[in-house]
């Protein structure tokens, strides 16, 4: 059988990926047993692991860990809130000064939304300082939706505590007018960006006091708690779990059992499409030119591809590495025993003494691999895929 349609990059690849990983020498092999153990840790970590709800995303966002998460957020929180924005601002704005108003949900439903309709100009924003500890971002945005509902127009409302550690704030109302060499005047108590503005064009500027009602602010620092969350996080004890959970969700490549001894021949020939160039222009193949890859790429490997789950297939793959001579030996699994684990799978590599890994889809596709066990090697321009009946034991 000749296969003449094996794309040359894809299959350059192919051999060099496997080629790099047969070269581990085996003083070198428990490092990288542990280091691929540890990358699917993570990898399960990442895609499996159940996250506390705290970190669980809404339709489209999630909290982020990290000094971004408050200029994120807060860009988000404005894109959503501020749709019907009025584009002219009001009489005694300038367009030079902002207005910064603190908040938090402990001012109550109420007061905050005479806050939100006092507001709702171009030249002012609301801010809060984080969530509640323990509830999730989307619950937060959802609430304060739930205030906006109605109003027209809409302030822009912020979530971002930086403001809040520039201003030292611990209670609001908090109202702080800046401009571009920084703060102006502030006030506390009072939540009427046109007072302030008044106050500044009579001339009194800084700390005007506290002229009102105010409260302490409820919700933590978000980028501490954002902090104080990942530190509680047991590390190790989702290590353990992704470990546990990777087999049973590990994507395999299986194949029948061989039954009778075959072996197909794998033309790796392929006629260029267009011209192959250097950067500077040499054309190193040119358009209807056909190649062979083991013309110019040595493949100086074995492929044994087997089902680790049936021990004749085992006994098999260990007579092939064991009768590969001079060429190294490459295991591919087709599957493992899920329930087995890293523990199953470590024994299957100790019975080989060598490395295994995972049959992966391109590489069953370069090969045109149909039974198992096989193997793979070049012979001269073509590469040989040899099927094996199992061994019975004797």
């Amino acid at each position: 059988m000749r296969c003449s349609d094996l794309r040359y990059p894809a299959l350059l690849g192919a051999l060099l990926q496997i080629a790099t990983a047969a070269s581990v020498q085996a003083s070198e092999r428990a490092d990288l047993r542990a280091l691929r153990d540890q990358a699917g840790a993570i990898q399960e970590a990442v895609s499996g692991t159940p996250l506390p709800d705290w970190l669980r995303p809404g339709s489209e966002t999630s909290a982020r860990a990290g000094e971004v998460l408050g200029v994120a957020e807060r860009e988000r929180m404005q894109r959503l809130t501020t749709a019907q924005k009025p584009a002219v601002p009001g009489p005694d704005a300038t367009p030079t000064q902002t207005i910064t108003l603190l908040v938090s949900r402990a001012l109550g439903a109420a007061a905050l939304r005479d806050i939100f309709a006092t507001a709702a100009r171009p030249d002012v924003r609301v801010v809060f300082r984080g969530v509640a500890e323990g509830e999730p971002l989307m619950d937060f945005m959802r609430a304060i939706h739930a205030e906006l509902e109605g109003l027209d127009p809409l302030p822009t409302v912020e979530l971002d505590p930086t403001p809040f550690r520039e201003a030292c704030a611990e209670a609001v109302p908090l109202m702080i007018l800046s401009g571009p060499d920084g703060e102006i005047a502030r006030v506390a108590g009072l939540s009427d960006p046109a007072w302030l503005q008044a106050q500044v064009a009579a001339g009194r500027t800084g700390d005007l006091g506290v002229r009102g009602p105010v409260e302490t602010i409820s919700e933590p620092d978000m980028l501490e708690e954002i902090a104080r969350r990942i530190a509680a996080l047991d590390l190790t004890a989702l290590r353990e779990h992704a470990l546990a959970r990777y087999w049973t969700r590990a994507a395999f490549e299986h194949l029948p059992a061989a039954r009778e001894a075959r072996t197909r021949v794998i033309d790796p020939v392929i006629e260029a499409k267009a011209d192959i160039a250097l950067p500077d222009g040499t054309v190193l193949v040119r358009a209807g030119e056909r190649l062979n890859p083991l013309d110019r790429l040595a493949f100086g490997l074995r492929l044994v591809v087997f089902d680790p789950t049936e021990a004749a297939q085992v006994r098999t793959a260990h007579r092939l590495g064991e009768s590969a001579g001079t060429l190294r030996t490459v295991y591919l699994a087709t599957r493992l025993d899920r329930e087995a684990g890293w523990e199953g799978f470590r024994a299957i590599e100790d019975a080989l003494e060598e490395t295994v890994y995972l049959l992966t889809p391109d590489v069953r596709e370069r090969f045109a691999l149909e039974r198992v066990p096989a193997s793979v090697e070049a012979a001269g321009r073509v590469f040989l895929v040899r099927e094996h009946p199992p061994e019975e034991p004797r």
